[in-house]
């Protein structure tokens, strides 16, 4: 079980340069993904594109500088990578499962082996293979638990968050069980709250089908942010 306690956080210099970095990245992420080339014949490419190619800019110089912060020299630095790559994913993932419903698997699936080598890495400067084990355990217990619930109820969730779940499991996971927990929990809530939104400014019916990949992310993100330990020290 690895605590933030560990780390000190970064310096306000590299929280400021990783930042900074992270908007150029949101800036050419933003590009890339308002072009639609993620889009294939199944999701009505005929469509009208996101208007807003922009926001992946803010998003990801935010994301990257408040993980500087809040992961900063865990794991002598180690642990940091992964968390950045995430938040690239996540920025990605939520503009995708917004416009068409998907999570495409030429993203999600090459991110286990990607998280799971820098996760090793982070264990590694960690000097603690316990945090990786939790890890697994979470996406493997999250994996589960998000397959049955598609098979119980396909029209809710699709096998596309099933595979995200694993992800989500894996990154929280080596943070400490309860805080896979937590963003399992918390976006459930946002899910809940992001239909409620949706109903009242009437952009989704009682029968829409809602992306559930975005509250997931928000969940994750939120268990970041508020670390929960379900075994305390």
């Amino acid at each position: 079980m690895v605590t933030f306690a560990a780390g000190a956080g970064a310096p306000a210099w590299v929280v400021a340069a990783l930042a900074v970095l992270g908007g150029v990245l949101g800036v050419v992420t933003g590009r890339a993904l308002g072009t639609g080339g993620y889009r294939v014949e199944a999701d009505e490419p005929g469509s009208i594109l996101p208007r807003a190619p922009w926001w992946p800019a803010p998003a990801l110089a935010l994301l990257w500088g408040f993980l500087a912060w809040r992961i900063g020299d865990l794991a002598a630095w180690a642990a940091l990578p992964a968390y950045l790559f995430f938040a690239w994913l996540a920025v990605s993932l939520v503009w995708i499962d917004v416009d068409v419903h998907r999570l495409p698997d030429g993203l999600v699936l090459p991110a286990y082996p990607a998280l799971l080598v820098l996760l090793a890495c982070a264990s590694v400067g960690a000097g603690d293979w316990r945090p990786m084990r939790d890890a697994l355990v979470a996406m493997a217990g999250l994996y589960v638990l998000y397959f049955l619930m598609a098979l119980a109820s396909p029209a809710s969730l699709g096998f596309g968050d099933v595979k995200l779940s694993g992800l989500i499991g894996l990154v929280l996971g080596w943070l400490g069980l309860g805080t896979a927990l937590l963003g399992l929990l918390a976006g459930f809530v946002a899910g809940g709250l992001i239909a409620i939104v949706m109903l009242v400014a009437q952009r989704a019916g009682l029968r829409s089908h809602i992306a559930f990949g975005p509250a997931m992310i928000i969940g994750a993100l939120l268990a970041l942010a508020f670390e929960y330990q379900l075994f305390p020290a």
